[in-house]
């Protein structure tokens, strides 16, 4: 039963995180952007890996995407948290 202590917060915090770049992907495409590069901007910004092509570019380059992806990389940090927290409180029980 211990196993699924871990096991599922690990699923939740994956399926909120698909759910986020999902979101992220969605809002930039309504600005304008292809699906396929929408999705692969907000998961490189999600993740902070931020590659730089001419679509980074023009993500940084428009004020609504660039705020879009703003949130989504304050969003993976404030996960990136949560889930530290939540371990490091287990880990005290």
């Amino acid at each position: 039963m211990s196993e699924l202590y871990y096991f599922v917060p690990t699923l939740v915090a994956i399926a909120i995180s698909l759910l986020i770049v999902r979101a992220g992907a969605v809002a930039l495409m309504m600005t304008g952007m292809n699906f396929d590069k929408a999705k692969f901007q907000a998961l490189s910004a999600f993740s902070g890996t931020g590659f730089t092509t001419r679509e980074a570019e023009r993500v940084v380059n428009n004020p609504r995407r660039r705020k879009i992806v703003v949130w989504l990389m304050i969003l993976c940090n404030v996960g990136i948290v949560t889930c530290l927290l939540y371990t490091s409180d287990a880990a005290d029980e």
